[in-house]
């Protein structure tokens, strides 16, 4: 059973700006935030900010100005190799790239994180064999259970496949925060609602930031937020967000 939410917060962010090397200003999101225990659904098109923020609160960019507190840590003080430990030790990342490594198998890809994390691999199991069982696991019940598929390198793998490894890999461990952008875009239907059921179900206690430009998909989420009622990155619009600009998500 999924537990409830708390009042907590996973992510909390306040007065963020992020502007590019060139000036160009990216995000100016006043307020956003994301409760323990969330599966949140963020909708916006392409070129509307949601990669940087996920960039922002994965701790790959620093904010430009402003705060960024994700699992009780602020990165907008942090330096960089501080936000590094903290994504491998407590976050999921489903990057639009996948970022598989292209020389390793199925298996190899997905126990990753546990190389990276002795956290991360403590929370698998106790053993080498208990860790590889567990990452075995999360591919079959993402349709990756075929054994000769399982030994292929990751660059022999189709887009839907590598998507589906790159899902396994961050899911392994019990991470406290599972980020996902544009992770159904190569997939069917069919395939797309239960890669969708499964990332839920696997999440159990984890907060879940899900990214996409189709807004069918919120149905599976607690909280529907789009990113042009919290970007705005035009002077004249950050005098008028609307307080209703988080909205639940369409049942």
């Amino acid at each position: 059973m999924r537990p409830e939410k708390t009042t907590a917060l996973c992510v909390d962010i306040q007065n963020l700006e992020y502007a590019w090397t060139n000036g160009e200003r990216a995000l100016s999101v006043r307020h956003f935030t994301i409760q323990q225990g969330e599966r949140l659904f963020l909708q916006g098109p392409s070129g509307s900010g949601k990669s940087t923020l996920l960039g922002v609160i994965a701790g790959v960019f620093a904010p430009t100005s402003g705060e960024a507190t994700v699992l009780g840590n602020p990165f907008h003080a942090m330096p960089a190799a501080a936000r590094d430990r903290v994504r491998a030790d407590a976050m999921g990342v489903v990057f639009q790239q996948f970022n598989l490594v292209p020389y390793l198998n199925l298996v190899e890809n997905v126990l990753l994180p546990c190389r990276f994390s002795r956290r991360r691999a403590e929370r698998v199991g106790p053993s080498e064999s208990a860790r590889i069982n567990k990452a075995q696991e999360l591919l079959s019940r993402l349709g990756l259970d075929d054994e000769a598929q399982a030994n292929r390198p990751a660059a022999e793998l189709s887009v839907g496949q590598q998507q589906r490894v790159a899902a396994a890999r961050a899911l392994i461990g019990s991470p406290s925060l599972i980020i996902a952008d544009e992770p159904t875009s190569a997939l069917d239907a069919e395939t797309r609602d239960t890669f969708i059921e499964t990332l839920l179900s696997e999440a159990r206690n984890a907060a879940v930031l899900f990214v996409s430009h189709d807004a069918s998909l919120s149905r599976h989420f607690d909280r529907l937020v789009a990113m042009e009622n919290i970007n705005f990155t035009q002077d004249q619009h950050v005098l008028s967000i609307p307080e209703d600009a988080l909205s639940p998500a369409e049942a």
